[in-house]
């Protein structure tokens, strides 16, 4: 199965500041325990063409099964797609804004960059804990 590319996934990388999105733990070539997740789930994204590209992809600490790319998959249930680490088939990545908690609500671009945005429709501007998120 094909992936980003090594280009792609130090863009990421360098977009965040080489830190989980989610717990903003260090993410350095000494540490392995980190994955490069996809927004749009690799599985539903046959055809949409940035599925490999920076907007749809976040650097996480841990895999599919532990870490907050574990929490995102097995434990956030709607409360990760309420705060952008997971969209829906029939959204666009970029045109989906993500929660961080270091630097609130951004949009992500396939050029690697982020800025900041407006919270979607009935999620507040700031979250102080977003395991407990309503919905979770």
């Amino acid at each position: 199965m094909s992936g980003p590319t090594p280009e792609t996934r130090r863009t990421v990388l360098g977009r965040d500041g080489w830190k989980c999105a989610i717990c903003g733990r260090e993410i350095d070539w000494r540490w392995s325990g980190y994955s490069i997740h996809h927004r749009l789930k690799r599985s539903q994204g046959h055809g949409y063409k940035g599925l490999h590209q920076a907007g749809n992809l976040l650097p996480l600490c841990g895999s599919g099964s532990d870490g907050c790319h574990g929490w995102v998959h097995d434990q956030a249930g709607e409360a990760a797609y309420q705060l952008g680490y997971l969209v829906h088939p029939w959204q666009n990545p970029t045109a989906t804004p993500v929660y961080y908690p270091r630097h609130g609500w951004q949009q992500l671009d396939d050029d690697g960059r982020r800025q900041p945005a407006q919270p979607p429709e009935g999620m507040p501007d700031y979250i102080p804990d977003i395991h407990h998120l309503k919905g979770s």
